[in-house]
């Protein structure tokens, strides 16, 4: 038993190897590794092999892989893996064309990785992919559970510390805004002090406050009543849960009998462990599974309908219903050329993790600095834009913090889609963007909405650029403004000077004047409907 070269790709140490064509053969089967160093290696090419190469050979004999699949042996490998500028400061076009043509993977290896790396991990990944599938076939129990494997762990380890401490126990998820506790005991205190959950990070009645370990920023609070000192009074240790310098969660245990022992603090560190453990684990398998699906789209946008039956197996494989409806939103970097988006993916992944769009949405790259994100759309026809805006100008500026040389722009196609549509919202996106930053340039989000009529006519972004550079020259000098703006509403009243004056609360012979001024000067004639449809629509998104 092997592994599917997507899930082999998905992994941490695999994402700085990149896909460059022969995406659809993303599902073929990895057994093992094969190293070629000769034009005609593949002749012993058994199957099911990854290949691998520093490109000397291809550096010696260009063709020598086209004749290996003319020979059919080149096929049978599972793909190839040529190290980046070692012998080939450039994958030849043909070469490209050649592993898409015959859907083998070519991918892009690091320079800087051994083979020997590479083949230790592919063989860890095989064994540990055949562990796996023993271990769901003897997880009947657990398939029984309305339960995550993150909930029973979080429970688990909150049950422990009050069973090994008998102090109940409490753990708050941030992002998932949730609640764990290790018995009813702790609501029970909760509610006989009346603390609400917040008041465990953040008291909002007296207290005193004491560090017990600095560097896992472990907090005494204890509750002070002025009124009755010698009463009743309740203190809990509070440890957060850090992740990449932002708190996922705070984890709570209640002082109810006693302060905490030595003891019981070593435990604490150790249930603290357990569940930090948990998170980074959560973190990884989120990144890790964001490879995946990157890999499926890239897979989504190459397949012809007779892979409909790959495709729909693929995306169940990532969790992923095909007869859900998503809306599409790409992304660009645009500041500076020289940066790689890509090459910031754990930075971005950061970000997108750390932005509200990552409770409903999951992000690929498309190529170095364009990528997507799939927002499901949970049964509604339209988001809100301004919804929308707001989530992604989250997005957009905690990825400005964490990466100073990047810019991002979104295009947004609202309506949702399954993902048998994908090419085609990838297509909408792709014009959205290229149309929208003609039209307004001064943004950097854009709905297919915004574009009004250029939606859905077809018009090449050079030709819109250059009429529209035309206007806003004319913009520059402030006596055309006015003139604009009378031919703008002129047009938009059928060419009727009359209503046009009483619109513009000035005389009918100024009217005229205008409009002869502007088709003099933009060499125009409003006889001509094409023409003048032409300018009705320029003067729509001019900033008059």
């Amino acid at each position: 038993m092997g592994i599917a070269l997507y899930q082999l790709l998905a992994q941490e140490y695999f994402k700085e190897f990149h896909v460059i064509a022969g995406q659809k053969g993303l599902s073929r089967e990895v057994q093992g590794v094969a190293v070629m160093d000769a034009p005609d290696a593949l002749r012993w090419t058994k199957g099911k092999e990854l290949i691998m190469t520093s490109g000397y050979a291809l550096s010696k004999d260009p063709y020598c892989l086209e004749r290996n699949f003319q020979e059919g042996v080149a096929q049978l490998a599972t793909g190839l893996m040529i190290k980046r500028q070692r012998y080939l400061d450039v994958i030849p076009d043909h070469l490209m064309e050649l592993f898409g043509r015959y859907d083998v993977p070519l991918i892009s290896m690091p320079f800087e990785i051994g083979f020997m790396d590479v083949i230790n991990q592919v063989n860890v990944a095989v064994m540990n992919q055949a562990f796996k599938s023993f271990r769901i076939r003897n997880d009947s129990v657990f398939r029984l559970s309305n339960l995550s494997f993150k909930e029973r762990k979080i429970k688990r380890i909150l049950q422990a510390v009050e069973a090994e401490m008998d102090f109940p126990a409490f753990l708050y998820d941030i992002n998932e805004e949730k609640s764990y506790y290790s018995s009813a005991n702790f609501r029970k205190l909760s509610e006989r002090f009346c603390l609400k959950n917040e008041d465990y990070w953040n008291p909002s009645r007296e207290h005193s406050k004491h560090t017990l370990c600095e560097n896992m920023h472990m907090i005494r609070y204890r509750l002070i009543d002025p009124l009755n000192p010698d009463g009743p009074r309740i203190s809990w240790v509070l440890i957060p849960i850090i992740m990449n310098d932002v708190t996922q969660a705070f984890f709570v245990v209640m002082e109810s009998r006693e302060f905490l022992d030595y003891c019981d603090e070593y435990s604490i560190r150790i249930a603290f462990l357990e569940l930090q453990s948990l998170y980074e684990q959560i973190m990884v398998a989120q990144s890790i599974g964001n490879i995946g699906f990157e890999n499926f789209v890239l897979y989504a946008l190459n397949y012809d309908e007779k892979d409909q039956d790959r495709l729909i197996y693929q995306a169940s494989q990532h969790g992923i219903f095909m007869s859900k409806k998503y809306i599409c939103i790409m992304f660009s970097q645009t500041k500076d050329e020289t940066v790689s988006a890509r090459n910031e993916r754990k930075n971005l992944m950061r970000a997108f993790l750390d932005s509200t769009v990552s409770k409903s949405g999951k992000m690929a790259f498309l190529d170095e600095n364009r990528g997507i994100i799939l927002w499901e759309s949970q049964g509604k026809e339209e988001y809100d834009l301004e919804y929308l805006c707001h989530v992604l100008e989250e997005f957009r500026l905690k990825v400005k913090e964490k990466c100073n040389d990047m810019e991002l722009e979104f295009a947004i196609c609202r309506d949702g889609a399954d993902l048998l549509s994908l090419k085609d919202r990838v297509r909408k996106c792709q014009k959205v963007m290229a149309m929208g930053k003609k039209l307004f340039p001064q943004n950097h989000i854009w709905d297919y909405e915004m574009l009004g009529p250029y939606a859905w006519i077809e018009i090449q972004e050079d030709e819109l650029e250059a009429m529209l550079c035309r206007y806003r020259l004319l913009l520059q000098d402030e006596r055309n403004r006015e003139p604009l703006k009378t031919l703008k509403v002129y047009l938009e009243n059928n060419m009727n000077f009359s209503v046009t004056a009483e619109k513009m609360y000035v005389h009918i012979n100024t009217i005229r004047k205008r409009i002869d001024k502007m088709k003099e000067l933009l060499d125009v004639s409003l006889d001509d409907r094409i023409a003048r449809l032409k300018l009705e629509m320029l003067l729509q998104f001019l900033n008059l």
